[in-house]
């Protein structure tokens, strides 16, 4: 009678303990769930008077506390032009990519913070004379590869995967265009905005499942015990 109480008791203990380790992985951010909603984590809708005076230009972006950004910006093979409530420049000229001619956009995350990325949303437009051929990269393969198609007027594109989640260190973007019919020709980014989440990176927890797995395992052990005896 005593050995089947005492088994009961033990086999309470062993589902609480269960219960408990489960309950510490999702907490610690082990488990699958994610309970962090996508939102916009840098934006700038690029206001006022000749923003291109700016390399970068960072009047009016707004961004998650636990980023630093670096503004919008741009290549040396540009040259910043005169034009309101956008991000303009010129020579934009040659006939294929120039690794030289384009607008940036950095984004680090805070020590112990990792992002998340979903999205890339721009607006933006050409002169008549201005580039028809874009490309947009990131730092992640040295700006070896295209992501999404890039337009004149803007468009979103898409960060969700696999290669743009987890970042905890910096990471640059870069919006190229190339093919204009002239030098002055102009093309601008006229307001930008990145998507995503930034969330703390989980503390190891391997000491504290230890200790949970060592009090599973004693009473495990005793549970064996106990059956033989039975």
């Amino acid at each position: 009678m005593k050995t089947n109480i005492l088994r009961a008791s033990l086999h309470s203990s062993f589902v609480k303990w269960r219960s408990a380790v489960a309950m510490l992985t999702v907490m610690c951010g082990l488990g699958t769930a994610n309970t962090t909603w996508a939102g916009v984590i840098w934006n700038n809708p690029i206001t006022g008077t000749n923003p291109n005076t700016d390399d970068p230009y960072t009047t009016g972006q707004t961004f998650d506390a636990n980023l630093t950004v670096s503004g919008i910006g741009r290549g040396t093979g540009i040259t910043g032009e005169n034009a309101n409530n956008r991000y303009n420049a010129s020579s934009w000229n040659t006939t294929s990519l120039d690794t030289t001619a384009y607008f940036t956009f950095t984004l680090t995350p805070n020590s112990g913070f990792k992002v998340n990325f979903t999205d890339f949303v721009y607006t933006g437009q050409t002169s008549p004379t201005g580039p028809t051929s874009f490309a947009f990269r990131s730092s992640v393969d040295s700006f070896a590869s295209d992501i999404g198609s890039p337009t004149a007027t803007g468009t979103t594109i898409d960060l969700s995967g696999v290669t743009y989640q987890d970042v905890s260190s910096a990471i640059t973007f870069r919006l190229y265009g190339w093919g204009a019919s002239g030098t002055a020709g102009t093309f601008s980014v006229n307001d930008f905005t990145f998507d995503g989440t930034v969330s703390a990176i989980p503390e190891p927890v391997n000491v504290a499942l230890a200790i949970f797995g060592g009090i599973g395992a004693g009473v495990w052990g005793v549970r064996r015990w106990l059956a033989r005896r039975a």
